[in-house]
C-alpha cells in the first residue's frame, strides 16, 4: 500500500493515571500477553503498510522495549520497517507535545521526506480491526481533504468527554465536529483514525506551524469543518475504547466472551500480532479450579480462578480464589487470598489471607510493585 502510518503513543494518558503512570497508553498490557499499540500496528501491517512511525511523548520505555526492531510485525527490514520518535526540542520547540499537530509539526522533516501518496493518522487506545485499503479507497472516491474513521454508538456525558463526534450530510461529508463535548446519546464516534494525502498533510503543517496550532482536533476538525472536504467512513465491527479504569477493566472482560475474542483477534482481515516471548506453558496443580479465564503461558495455578485474566508468570496460592479480576505480568496472589474485580499492575503482590472486593462498575486497582 502506498501510505505511511503515523501512530501517537499517548495523545490521552491524562484519562488513564492508574494504567498510565508508569508507561505510555500504547504500552498498556491488554488480553493476557498484549498491549495496546498492537491493535493499530497489526491493523496497518494487515492493511500491507510497511512504513510506520511511531511518536511518543514520555514514559516510552516499555513501548520501546515492546515493540523493538518491529520484526513481531515483520517491520524489521531494510526499506521501510517502523521508527520509533521519541520527543525533541530544539531552538523553536521546548516540551513535550501538546496535541497531535504539535507532535507531527516536530516531525515534518520525516514526513517530507517520505515518498509515500497516503498518511494514515492513529492513536493507539482503540480496539478494533480494520483494512486501510477501504478507508483509502473511499478517500479517493468522495476527493476528500481528510477521511475520519467512525462508528455509530450510544455514548453518555461519562464517555463523552474523550470523543471526537461527527455529523455528516446526506453524501457523508462532515458538516459539523464536536470535540470531547458534554453529551449523551447516539452519535458518529470518530475512532480517532484519519487519512489524507501526504502533501495535504504538509500544507497543514506548514498552517500549524505559521499560526502556532498545536490540536488536531479543534484548530484542524472542528475549526475548519466548512472549508475542508471532511468525510467519513463508517466502521460497523466490534470496537472499544480504552480511555479510563472502567473502560478497560469492561472491554478486558469482554474477551471472555468466546465470539468477541474471535473478533477481536482472530477477524477475517488478519490476526493481532505481538511480541512472542519464550514461557513455560501453564502448571494447574492439584486442587486448582479454573472457570471460564484467559490464562497466559508460565503461571502456576494452585488455588481458583473464575472469569479472570491472567497475563505471564502469575502465581495463586493454594485456595486463594480470583474471581472478575485481572492480575498482569509477574503477579502474586497469597494462599487464602480472595479477590473479586480487582486489576493488579505487574510485580504486585497480594499476601495471604488477604480479602480485596471491588465492584463491577469500580474495580480496585494495585498498582505497580505494590504490596497489599
Amino acid at each position: 500500500m502506498n501510505a505511511l502510518g503515523i501512530i501517537f503513543s499517548d495523545m490521552q494518558d491524562w484519562s488513564m493515571t492508574e494504567l498510565a503512570a508508569h508507561r505510555s497508553v500504547a504500552a498498556i498490557p491488554f488480553g493476557g500477553r498484549y498491549r495496546l499499540i498492537d491493535f493499530p500496528l497489526s491493523n496497518m501491517v494487515n492493511s500491507g503498510i510497511n512504513k510506520i512511525y511511531l511518536i511518543t511523548s514520555s514514559k516510552y520505555r516499555s513501548l520501546m522495549e515492546h515493540v523493538g526492531s518491529g520484526k513481531d510485525w515483520d517491520l524489521s527490514r531494510k526499506k521501510g520497517g517502523i521508527l520509533v520518535i521519541p520527543p525533541y526540542s530544539s531552538g523553536e520547540t521546548h516540551g513535550l507535545y501538546q496535541g497531535r499537530l504539535d507532535a507531527l509539526k516536530r516531525v515534518l522533516d520525516y514526513i517530507t521526506s517520505s515518498k509515500e501518496k497516503y498518511v494514515i493518522l492513529s492513536d493507539s487506545d482503540m480496539i478494533y480491526n480494520i483494512n486501510y485499503q477501504d478507508v483509502i479507497n473511499c478517500h479517493e472516491e468522495k476527493e476528500s481533504d481528510i477521511t475520519a474513521v467512525y462508528t455509530k454508538t450510544n455514548i453518555n456525558k461519562s464517555t463523552s468527554i474523550h470523543k471526537i463526534l461527527y455529523e455528516f450530510d446526506q453524501e457523508g461529508r462532515a458538516v459539523d465536529v464536536l470535540v470531547y463535548p458534554v453529551t449523551n446519546g447516539t452519535y458518529n464516534v470518530g475512532l480517532n483514525t484519519w487519512v489524507m494525502n501526504k502533501d495535504f498533510l504538509e500544507s497543514l503543517l506548514y498552517d500549524a506551524i505559521a499560526r502556532n496550532y498545536k490540536d488536531f482536533s479543534y484548530n484542524v476538525l472542528s475549526a475548519r469543518v466548512n472549508s475542508l472536504r471532511i468525510y467519513g467512513y463508517e466502521y460497523t465491527g466490534f470496537y472499544a475504547h480504552i480511555d479510563s479504569l472502567q473502560s478497560y477493566y469492561e472491554t478486558s472482560m469482554k474477551l471472555l466472551n468466546m465470539d468477541n475474542l474471535q473478533s477481536i483477534f482472530y477477524s477475517k482481515i488478519g490476526p493481532i500480532y505481538t511480541k512472542t516471548k519464550d514461557s513455560a506453558p501453564t502448571k494447574y496443580c492439584s486442587g486448582s479450579l479454573v472457570k471460564n479465564s484467559l490464562i497466559a503461558n508460565g503461571c502456576i495455578i494452585e488455588g481458583t480462578v473464575e472469569n479472570s485474566i491472567l497475563f505471564r508468570n502469575v502465581r495463586i496460592g493454594k485456595n486463594a480464589v480470583v474471581k472478575n479480576s485481572i492480575i498482569m505480568q509477574h503477579g502474586r496472589i497469597g494462599d487464602n487470598a480472595k479477590l473479586d474485580s480487582i486489576i493488579t499492575d505487574t510485580y504486585a503482590v497480594v499476601n495471604k489471607d488477604r480479602v480485596l472486593l471491588g465492584y463491577s462498575n469500580c474495580p480496585f486497582f494495585i498498582k505497580k510493585n505494590s504490596v497489599v
